[in-house]
């Protein structure tokens, strides 16, 4: 259930980029992030009134309550890197640092999760998800590369912070201070730049490109709610399938062109995927021998 979850989430992830990337050509990118804040505010406080809930804040370690400042970071890394590698070069390279500190944080167990020890079998699956990886990398150039590995480790910091959060507070009360605090370094970002105040520009445009902070709300739920049960690793791995996949078939959609190159990334990826998947259940269900005394 979690990794099919998570598969939609990945899918859900590329019909937000392509709202919110409208809502950027509209109003540009540091207000559309406040705007997109807002809306998750707004879309996260109707579902506590729903479920007539308050949030539960908690005198916690401030570092679980940071992970929407480092969703805005993540966005001016991808900011910083667009227009100067291609956006396959963009989402293989932040595939790549989210994939290897999530291997790290598996091993490890940081921020709370479980300890999953990598298996030496698993390689293979681990070189065929990389293979994909690589193939989806068509460019290279120093700075835009940096940025975009980080992009990748900032994407698995937020989530396994707000996956930490949600599990002492609530998924609700944790997805709803991830936006408050998304929103304060957005509105940040705003003063800093000098640009203008977004609600100059609430309304004009389709109601749907605003529509990404609600998607983005059921993303962090969804996240959120499988962060630790099942493996970081094989979790970035299925969002990623899940968005490439969803994101040929808008492509097919909108530009009616095939992008065969993201497709065959996509595919070994998911290959690697299924492997170490077999050789995880294959060792799980294989009996251990105790050694008889002599």
């Amino acid at each position: 259930m979690y990794y099919f979850l998570s598969l939609m989430a990945g899918m859900l992830i590329s019909v937000m980029v392509v709202f919110n990337g409208e809502l950027n050509a509209r109003v540009g990118q540091i207000a559309a992030l406040v705007l997109i804040h807002m809306a998750g505010i707004v879309f996260m406080s109707i579902l506590l009134l729903i479920k007539k809930q308050k949030p539960r804040f908690k005198r916690l370690p401030v570092y679980l309550y940071i992970g929407g400042f480092i969703g805005i970071v993540t966005t001016v890394f991808n900011n910083t890197a667009f227009g100067k590698i291609s956006v396959s070069a963009m989402m293989a390279l932040g595939l790549l640092g989210e994939s290897v500190s999530s291997l790290l944080a598996d091993h490890f167990g940081l921020l709370g999760l479980p300890k999953r020890p990598f298996r030496r079998q698993k390689l293979w699956g681990g070189l065929l998800s990389l293979a994909g990886i690589i193939w989806m990398w068509d460019d290279f150039q120093a700075i835009p590369v940096l940025v975009s590995l980080l992009a990748g480790i900032t994407v698995l910091l937020s989530r396994l912070i707000n996956g930490q959060l949600a599990r002492k507070t609530g998924l609700l009360t944790s997805t709803f201070i991830n936006y408050v605090t998304g929103l304060t370094g957005a509105l940040l970002l705003l003063l800093f730049a000098g640009s203008r105040p977004p609600i100059a520009y609430a309304v004009s445009g389709p109601v749907y490109i605003y529509l990404g902070g609600l998607l983005g709300g059921v993303i962090v739920l969804v996240s959120s709610f499988c962060v630790g049960r099942i493996p970081s690793f094989y979790m970035t791995l299925s969002l990623f399938v899940g968005q490439v996949f969803a994101g040929l078939l808008l492509d097919m959609v909108l530009t009616q062109q095939f992008p065969l190159r993201n497709f065959i990334g996509g595919f070994l990826v998911l290959a690697g995927l299924m492997l170490n998947l077999y050789i995880d259940k294959k060792y799980e269900n294989r009996p251990v021998l105790i050694p008889m005394p002599h």
